[in-house]
């Protein structure tokens, strides 16, 4: 790992993001033995560091690899953050040790402060231009995680209010009453952390998540955030189909609007709880999008752009939404398999590194299986 140098470096695969997906994909990359590079614009699990203090994990983390059940947060099917990290729901700060631990291990190529500023094809190249030079490629992966692009166009005057990405501890926000805007998870974690810090909360949720249990974690409430609220239902002021409209500030007070006629006020900033935005702007118009999501084929490639692919939150196949390390981790194989023989890497190589990640469901390649509810 190093810095990089003003000049122009040419590499089969770029990867841009040093997070768990950028590091994931790596790892199988090097093992394939494609001469690649991870570019980072901060450092390597920037987005982890950035996260509240009292932040942490909401799938558990829990040593099960013997038994080809591997951590649900771990991102090769051989390492375990709950053995490494001696934790079950890690903070942001011990996750970005596992994957130091990792980047390390497998000694990958990774620039670190160097910030990509713009994205083009041309011709069967694409062409990154950064901070220190130009790198180009024949392939792309876009890995960029979300957490630096707070969403702040939820409502009307959301730059009056305090993002829930620019907390660095609940327990350091003044006064006593806060106002939290958005009821999902990082609404309702932002409302426990509060009444922990010994303050007076109103949760504001434009649904009524507590009472939407679905088997896809990625619609319903985890557990983890349902066990904690379960501890402090009567310490919160709740109110469900309440959604923002605007925020003003006046004189001296911040004044909280609703669709429902609603009026809220606080002498605090509220804080906005409403999730973020893409990481894909800089690419934006290499991909189609559906809802918001972009299109991709059946190897998390772009629909528009040959060569482009994509690992992370962000991958969307009809219902299946892989926004949890242990759903998208099972595409990077996906990815990394079909790079591998468009260069027309040996079928046994390809195999050999495959094949532990096909052993211990790191390798998910028939989507029809994640369209099915429990049964109970």
């Amino acid at each position: 790992m190093s810095d990089s140098s003003n000049i122009d470096e040419y590499y089969d695969v770029i990867i841009v993001g040093a997070g768990p997906a950028g590091i994931g994909v790596s790892i199988l990359l090097q093992k394939l033995e494609i001469n690649h590079i991870i570019l980072e614009k901060a450092s390597i699990g920037d987005s982890f560091r950035k996260w509240p203090k009292e932040t942490r994990f909401i799938s558990p983390s829990f040593t099960g690899n013997f038994f080809k059940m591997p951590d649900l947060n771990a991102i090769t099917p051989g390492t375990s953050p709950a053995f490494t990290l001696l934790t079950e729901h890690p903070t942001g700060e011990d996750y970005v040790e596992y994957l130091e631990n990792l980047a390390k291990y497998y000694d990958l190529p990774i620039k670190t402060e160097v910030c990509v500023d713009a994205v083009r094809k041309k011709g069967d190249s694409f062409v990154l231009t950064t901070t220190h030079g130009v790198y180009k490629s024949t392939y792309a992966i876009w890995a960029a995680g979300e957490y630096q692009y707070p969403n702040k166009q939820a409502f009307e005057g959301a730059h009056l209010c305090t993002h829930y990405s620019e907390i660095d501890s609940f327990s350091d926000l003044d006064g006593d009453e806060h106002i939290v805007i958005g009821a999902y998870e990082s609404g309702f974690d932002a409302m426990v952390n509060l009444i922990r810090a010994r303050k007076i909360v109103t949760l504001l949720d434009d649904s009524d998540y507590l009472n939407l249990v679905k088997s896809d974690s990625s619609y319903s409430l985890a557990p983890f955030t349902r066990d904690r609220v379960e501890y402090v239902t009567d310490l919160f002021d709740y109110y469900t189909e309440t959604k923002v409209t605007r925020v003003e500030f006046v004189n001296a007070t911040y004044i909280v609007k609703t669709a429902n006629g609603h009026t809220f006020t606080s002498p605090q900033k509220p804080i906005n709880c409403t999730g973020f935005a893409s990481s894909l702007t800089l690419v934006q118009e290499s991909f189609g999008f559906k809802n918001n999501y972009p299109l991709l084929n059946e190897f998390d490639e772009s629909t528009k752009t040959k060569n482009l692919f994509l690992v992370g939150p962000q991958v969307k196949h009809g219902n299946a939404l892989f926004c949890f390390i242990y759903k998208y981790r099972q595409r990077f194989a996906i990815v990394a398999e079909k790079i591998a023989k468009r260069m027309k890497v040996p079928p046994k190589t390809i195999e050999k590194a495959l094949q532990e990640y096909k052993n211990n469901n790191f390798y998910l390649d028939n989507l029809s299986c994640c369209d099915d509810e429990c049964v109970c």
